[in-house]
């Protein structure tokens, strides 16, 4: 994918998620379930490429699944099609708790259709599961006609980030339907979410939620425990009322007291009374002044992200199933807005990374190249660019496919960032050439640094049937101010310079011929 591509990717994806964002406002608007569904479905088929789109939930009672909103859909197949358990594609979500993605309806046997149709249209289906941490609410369920192609990736992940905040929002309803008598704290407890989807800050986010539950239950401690995979420890982010020496040297292990035991099960836990209970009175004595206590995992497909806990409370009292819903609608709020950090962050960072070698892209390099050397301005500081080209990478396409041309590439970036400092930059300028900025480099320096790269890179074996095959590289170098003060002209210098290792024999390095730098960006030959 060239970089243009790559970044029309970027925008749509980023479009989406600002788009879900909006979406997730609206959402939160609504009291009527009717309503809800109905704008989530005519929300789904315009943001995902389908002509007809139907959610169904579960009536509990009677154990089947019927057709609650549509775009599209027929009216007699909303009024007639009824799923129980494991039967059809959306029974079979049901069961399983997983999407299903069907390239070809009319090929797969799970598929019920309409009792109208005599035959079944060829169509491309995906059906995703609609659920929060502790309940199955139904299925989205999107299709187009098969010749369109199957979903992709990027439409399934679409799909299932707008399931988890329909989720959410059914939840939201059925609570402010039920709690009628705290629908003030309800009211909150959406200003809250409203604000949440605004931001795609983690730190914000968690701010703004442990701020807001520690304003509705009246508590006098409350904080949110993130899960560290580095650690494989539970860590707390945000808190209200915690000592900083707590918050600073807290280290909870998965099993391990109230918050590891909810991050472990998965499931919210009430404690009245912590002396009456066997599992965690010897544990917590001393941890906590209330014998009251509420923890409640935050989950995000089906993974825990982290936990929610509230004690201390202001007033002598018992923490109620009311207390616990709450508490519940906060952390499903908290996962759907942490999830959107983390969908918008890995956006921002595919927009600045090469997606074959996973170094930076060239946009990157630029914005990159422009704050060294300011920095090097200000402190009066040497900084070396190096371009690197691979040499004869046409021949190696020719000869032996793009495949291996990609594995080289892969193999190039990757003996780079072991060869560089941790300080260094390194980014993919585009085609099989690389660049490096070494701050705080001189000439010297970067010289030698340069040869020991092409050194090392010769001795390399790059081709597992090949091994007598030789890669090398041919290096350009250029210094910032000797060479130029402006980032264009020193790209250009040390270009030039690298063009003059390429047209001398490649596998060398130059460094910029002073007699012949240049001040403006001249246009890049081909070589």
């Amino acid at each position: 994918m060239n970089e243009r591509d790559l970044q029309a990717k970027i925008e749509k994806k980023d479009a989406h998620l600002r788009a879900l964002a909006e979406m997730s406002v609206e959402m939160n608007s609504f009291r009527s379930l009717s309503q809800l569904m109905t704008f989530v479905a005519a929300k789904t088929r315009e943001l995902v490429d389908a002509d007809k789109v139907s959610i169904m939930l579960v009536d509990a009672p009677i154990e089947r699944m019927s057709i609650v909103a549509s775009s599209g859909v027929a009216e007699e197949v909303v009024e007639k099609l009824h799923l129980k358990k494991g039967e059809g594609i959306a029974g079979k979500v049901w069961k399983t708790r997983r999407p299903v993605s069907i390239k070809d309806t009319s090929q797969d046997p799970q598929y019920v259709p309409s009792k109208e149709q005599s035959t079944v249209v060829p169509s491309s289906l995906l059906s995703v599961p609609i659920e929060d941490s502790s309940e199955f609410f139904g299925a989205i369920n999107v299709q187009r006609p098969a010749g369109q192609g199957p979903f992709n990736a990027e439409e399934s992940d679409l799909v299932t980030l707008i399931a988890v905040q329909t989720a959410g929002s059914i939840r939201n309803v059925r609570l402010v339907t039920d709690l009628e008598e705290r629908i003030q704290n309800i009211r909150a407890a959406q200003e809250i979410g409203n604000l949440l989807v605004s931001t795609f800050d983690v730190d914000t986010v968690l701010k703004l939620i442990v701020r807001g539950i520690w304003d509705v239950t009246g508590a006098e401690a409350c904080s949110i425990m993130l899960w560290d995979e580095k650690e494989t420890t539970l860590q707390i982010r945000a808190s209200v009322g915690i000592p900083d020496s707590i918050v600073k040297n807290a280290r909870v292990k998965r099993g391990e007291n109230i918050a590891g035991w909810v991050a472990e099960q998965g499931e919210p836990l009430l404690i009245r009374n912590l002396n009456d209970d066997e599992r965690f009175k010897a544990t917590a004595r001393g941890r906590y002044c209330s014998n009251s206590v509420l923890s409640v995992p935050m989950k995000a497909k089906g993974k825990v992200l982290g936990v929610i806990n509230v004690n201390n409370l202001t007033i002598s009292r018992v923490f109620t199933a009311n207390d616990l819903n709450l508490l519940m609608l906060f952390a499903n709020q908290a996962a759907i807005a942490l999830e959107n950090a983390r969908l918008y962050q890995e956006l921002e960072r595919l927009a600045v990374t090469d997606g074959l070698t996973g170094l930076a892209n060239h946009r990157a390099f630029q914005e990159r190249l422009i704050e060294e050397l300011a920095r090097a301005g200000r402190f009066q500081q040497h900084v070396t660019l190096l371009m690197i080209d691979i040499d004869h990478f046409k021949s190696i396409n020719d000869k032996h496919g793009h495949q291996v041309g990609d594995h080289i590439l892969r193999c190039v970036a990757q003996s780079l960032q072991n060869l560089l400092r941790r300080m260094d930059f390194i980014g993919r300028y585009g085609g099989e050439e690389f660049a490096v900025i070494m701050p705080q480099t001189s000439q010297d320096t970067g010289y030698n640094t340069a040869e020991r790269i092409r050194k090392s890179l010769a001795d390399c074996r790059f081709f597992p049937e090949d091994p007598n095959r030789v890669v090398t590289i041919s290096i350009g170098l250029a210094e910032y101010p000797s060479h130029s003060v402006e980032p264009a002209a020193l790209i250009e210098n040390a270009d030039r310079a690298l063009y003059l290792s390429k047209g001398g024999g490649r596998n060398r390095v130059t460094v910029a011929d002073p007699d012949q730098l240049v001040s403006v960006p001249q246009a890049r030959e081909n070589g």
